[in-house]
């Protein structure tokens, strides 16, 4: 990544927050945090363009057992 194109950024964390992004980080093996932030700007720029908010999504599991499912608009607010 060019160091000279970059911008830094500051963020304030409650403890509580920044233990779900350290969760997450673990879960994920991302190597630091920077790097769950960008990941996960990645999934929500995805959703934010090309989910319809009237869609719902499901998760299914291996067996193509449904696991979860919720309102695409709960990810658009």
């Amino acid at each position: 990544m060019d160091t000279k194109n970059k911008e830094r950024l500051q963020f304030d964390f409650s403890p509580e927050a920044l233990q779900r992004l350290d969760d997450i980080k673990n879960k994920t093996q991302a190597t630091t945090r920077a790097e769950t932030v960008r990941n996960a700007l990645r999934v929500y720029e995805w959703l934010v363009n090309d989910v319809d908010p009237d869609n719902i999504i499901k998760i299914f599991d291996k067996k193509n057992k449904l696991v979860s499912s919720f309102s695409a608009k709960l990810l658009l607010k």
